[in-house]
């Protein structure tokens, strides 16, 4: 059923917000929906009559997605009965179409389009209660419906809704299963990308090391450095710092190597957190700072990244310290039934509590006099979300942050 004249339509007051509706289903233009075929045959069935059809109406047009007696088609909107239909408070009824002043003049009543005389309509409406278009039976003979009949015709008009909810939502899935896919994509080219970079730093960064290892091994075999015990000692902690620099640009390397997922195992925090102490000696000294290591328990995470996370509060605290006092920095740690708590706190400048979740973030920086990039705190905060852990902020006791991490059980 097809017609090119323009006829006047009424238009509902919610047009624009109907027509959006319609448009977010994506069913007009699209392939027929499957069951719509039954639910229009089955309308006909039920009212007793030779035709039913699901009609959806546009800004412009009639769409037919389903047909029962007839072939369906597209009509301009000033043609179509039911484009009427939706501005009607309930469902219509009409026995004789010639006989309704609301559809004797329309084609498909007169005889140009077709020689409609029953036709009934039952609303389509969204969840917001706009309404679509309609389900709608017709006969070219004047028809009844009894009331099981009419609110037979309100449910099936209910399960064409359902059937279309059903294929947005199916679109909707598919299209997030699609997002999943592309984002995996993304991710393995990312996880590949951040491989080659980590083995390509791995080897920047052997080079050279390579050459302080084999200086230090060679100064530690002079015999007046061996005779000196300063100078064995400041050899001794280089040599070690060195080798540990080199197993943790390995680990590094592993770690890319996984897609940067954590390698859980027992950790011995204090001895961890010593190894820390030792690498960052140097700044400990310039500062003229003191830290405190307490008992430290055995905890389950990944070295690496705790190594990290311990670094970082530590140069934090020396970073951020006050400079009318000396700097004192304690590091203690609990078993609790739930886990394992390590607690960092300084003397320092403390931080504001409104600020305290917006440091967290990347690249976020209080003090523009202080120098540093704004990552450290977010590094430990990927690290903590790593291990399924909690991060704390608080204030020490006379003024200074202290930053305690519950490491939870596995």
């Amino acid at each position: 059923m097809t017609s090119t004249t323009t006829r006047a339509y009424p238009v509902p007051t919610d047009e624009q917000e109907r027509l959006r509706s319609l448009a977010d289903y994506g069913v007009i233009g699209a392939p027929p929906l499957p069951d719509l075929p039954s639910v229009v045959e089955l309308a006909a069935y039920v009212c007793g009559v030779p035709n039913a059809v699901v009609n959806l109406i546009s800004a412009t047009q009639q769409h037919q997605l389903a047909a029962y007696g007839f072939e369906a088609g597209v009509c301009d909107r000033g043609d179509s009965m039911c484009a009427v239909s939706i501005v009607e408070a309930e469902t219509v009824v009409v026995r004789d179409a010639t006989l309704d002043p609301r559809f004797a003049r329309n084609p498909f009543v007169t005889g140009e389009i077709d020689d409609v005389r029953f036709y009934a309509s039952a609303h389509l409406r969204d969840r917001d209660g706009h309404v679509l278009g309609t389900l709608c039976v017709f006969d070219q003979r004047p028809h009844d419906l009894t009331p099981q009949q009419r609110e037979g015709l309100d449910k099936l008009a209910r399960m064409v809704m359902d059937v279309m909810d059903l294929h947005r939502h199916g679109q909707l899935l598919q299209e997030a299963l699609d997002k999943v896919r592309r984002t995996t994509v993304e991710l393995q080219r990312s996880n590949a990308s951040l491989q080659h970079f980590a083995g390509q730093v791995s080897h920047d960064l052997k080079n050279p090391l390579t050459g302080v290892l084999g200086f230090v091994a060679m100064l530690a075999e002079i015999d007046t450095v061996v005779a000196d015990p300063t100078a064995k000692r400041c050899i001794d902690r280089a040599l070690s710092s060195a080798t540990r620099m080199w197993r943790m640009i390995e680990d590094v390397l592993s770690h890319a190597a996984l897609g940067g997922r954590p390698s859980f195992a027992p950790v011995d925090l204090g001895s961890l957190t010593q190894q820390v102490v030792d690498d960052v000696s140097a700044a400990i000294s310039a500062a003229r700072a003191t830290v405190d290591v307490g008992p430290l328990p055995v905890a389950h995470g990944d070295a690496t990244q705790l190594r990290v996370l311990i670094q970082n509060l530590l140069s934090n605290a020396l970073k951020f310290r006050r400079r009318d006092r000396d700097c004192r920095i304690t590091v203690t740690g609990e078993e609790t039934p739930d886990g394992w708590t390590i607690a960092v706190a300084d003397n320092g400048i403390g931080i504001p509590a409104e600020d305290r979740p917006r440091v967290l973030e990347m690249f976020t920086r209080l003090r523009a006099d202080v120098e540093g990039s704004g990552i450290g705190l977010a590094t430990c905060q990927r690290i903590v979300e790593a291990h399924g852990a909690t991060l704390v902020i608080d204030e020490t006791p006379g003024g200074g942050t202290t930053v305690r991490v519950t490491l939870p059980r596995p």
